[in-house]
């Protein structure tokens, strides 16, 4: 939200190397690319909803794609970065963990 509004400022520098140059545009993408899943996922997991795992997996890769794909057009680092990398990371195992194995599924269906 603030980058989107202009309550962050990033610098001319990175400003520039924005897609289309705006924050706007960069500020919705981050919202529909990682706030919305992740949302979607923290809500899934807290209702125990049967899609929960599949969820967590989808938004933490979608975090640490994120991430990858900001330090590739922005090419400006900071120490959040990693930090946010680790913590897709951490989601995403955690939605592989709890994933049902094939073997639980079929065996599931036949009781």
């Amino acid at each position: 939200m603030g980058l989107a509004f202009g309550d962050i400022d990033l610098g001319a520098e990175i400003m520039a190397r924005l897609p289309f140059g705006s924050a706007v545009f960069a500020g919705v993408a981050l919202a529909l690319v990682v706030a919305v899943p992740m949302t979607v996922a923290a809500y899934l997991c807290a209702t125990g909803h049967r899609h929960a795992p599949l969820s967590a997996i989808v938004a933490g890769a979608a975090l640490v794609g994120w991430i990858a794909v900001q330090i590739g057009v922005v090419r400006s680092y900071s120490w959040l970065q990693p930090v946010s990398a680790f913590a897709g990371l951490v989601v995403m195992l955690a939605g592989l963990r709890a994933f049902p194995r094939v073997g639980d599924i079929t065996s599931s269906r036949r009781s």
